[in-house]
């Protein structure tokens, strides 16, 4: 009776678990600190500095679990992060949705693939300065190079 007592508490522990909120905190840039709270399909970004202070949700919609991943997606020196999860189907690809702090605003903004719909199986090639990822044309899957060499400065 007592193993049925303990299984069914364990049990009941690993269903609240993915409830729970992951919480990361990070520093983007010098005297900037950003929190990120990651709970279910919402994420919550706090940015704060001596000059300012941004506070947002965005809700990804999304059935699968997500992740959390940091780099410097854009090659300026500043910390960015990403949010991924695996596809609905057979967990094949990678959706990534990346974000970029802007040291000008002190806030993080979504960027955009070059080609394609979206990041899918996300690449950082530092040393050509490129995000590569996969997006498709007619059903035939294709590389998409993203560079930050040609883009203004913000």
């Amino acid at each position: 009776m007592q193993f049925k007592t303990l299984a069914v508490s364990l049990l009941g522990l690993m269903w609240t678990i993915p409830a729970l909120a992951q919480t990361t905190t990070f520093s983007p840039t010098k005297g900037v600190d950003a929190t990120l709270v990651l709970e279910g399909s919402k994420l919550n970004i706090a940015v704060k500095s001596e000059t300012h202070s941004e506070s947002r949700t965005i809700d990804f919609e999304a059935e699968n679990e997500l992740y959390l991943q940091f780099d410097d997606f854009n090659f300026d020196g500043v910390q960015d992060f990403a949010v991924w999860q695996l596809d609905d189907g057979m967990g094949t690809y990678h959706y990534y949705r990346v974000f970029i702090y802007q040291v000008k605003t002190g806030t993080f903004e979504e960027l955009q693939p070059d080609c394609g719909d979206g990041f899918v199986n996300l690449r950082v090639d530092k040393k050509r300065k490129a995000l590569l990822s996969t997006y498709w044309e007619m059903n035939i899957p294709k590389q998409c190079i993203t560079r930050f060499t040609k883009r203004k400065p913000e």
